[in-house]
């Protein structure tokens, strides 16, 4: 819990820190009611905690302990030293990551909550918390089984989160990167030019860009983007989720269970 607790205190001072840069530097100026939206989107984030602090966290160190105690999994057969099992352990992770995320997009039942989050089409920080509580339960049961496949320990899930969530809450932020330091960035980590291709209505882009940390899975893996960004450029899911409806919290909650025309990936 002390961990945990530690995480949301980093997670506080880095959102803090990007809240004020969307206010002095944004990207997209014609932004309106930034404090209202993040605070929606931020109340849906709190739900999410709560639900995993009450549900998921203790399964979560029952099954790092069984893992650590029967030395199951790859890292335990590798049987490297520390550092390069920290090392090896953040790389499969982050992969496992870009493949999770991909699985959002392709399978149509996960689909219907993950687009909870791409409905969002004033996308700033507080967008990268802005996930139907389904997804988090999901996500949260599917790595119930990675942990000990892996044979992780639980310091290093701990460290993967501390640097993914604060890149998480940078590459959705309204930030206006300076171009060059965005294309340098790009080669190792995804930006926010990288993910607002993501977040595009256009179902190809939107359909792209998938990875967490390390942009290079998606050039692996063929489903790299990028493309300036022009003046008629859109956020979100199109006109089906436009309303501000499904900007409230109550909105969110119900979007993946509402019989309304579906955003469907190819």
């Amino acid at each position: 819990m002390f961990e945990y607790s530690s995480k949301l205190l980093l997670l506080a001072f880095v959102y803090l820190i990007l809240f004020t840069l969307e206010y002095l530097i944004p990207y997209f100026n014609i932004r309106q009611h930034h404090l209202q939206h993040s605070i929606r989107n931020l109340s849906l984030a709190l739900i999410n905690s709560l639900t995993a602090v009450c549900l998921l966290v203790f399964i979560l160190i029952h099954v790092f302990d069984w893992t650590t105690r029967n030395n199951f999994g790859l890292l335990n057969i590798l049987n490297l030293d520390q550092f390069a099992s920290y090392i090896i352990a953040f790389i499969l992770l982050d992969l496992w990551q870009y493949i999770w995320h991909r699985l959002n997009h392709k399978v149509v039942f996960l689909w219907r909550f993950h687009q909870v989050h791409h409905a969002d089409k004033d996308m700033d920080a507080s967008t990268g918390v802005r996930f139907h509580t389904v997804e988090i339960i999901f996500s949260s049961l599917t790595r119930i089984l990675i942990i000990p496949i892996l044979g992780l320990e639980l310091n290093q899930l701990i460290l993967y989160e501390v640097i993914l969530l604060p890149i998480i809450l940078f590459h959705h932020s309204n930030i206006n990167l300076n171009e060059n330091l965005d294309r340098i960035l790009r080669i190792f980590i995804v930006t926010p030019h990288i993910h607002r291709l993501h977040h595009s209505d256009i179902k190809s882009e939107t359909n792209s860009n998938y990875s967490s940390v390390f942009s290079i899975w998606d050039r692996i893996f063929s489903s790299y983007s990028m493309r300036s960004i022009e003046s008629g450029f859109r956020l979100g899911l199109g006109k089906q989720f436009s309303s501000n409806e499904w900007n409230r919290l109550w909105g969110m909650i119900k979007m993946p269970f509402q019989k309304v025309p579906k955003y469907t990936p190819p």
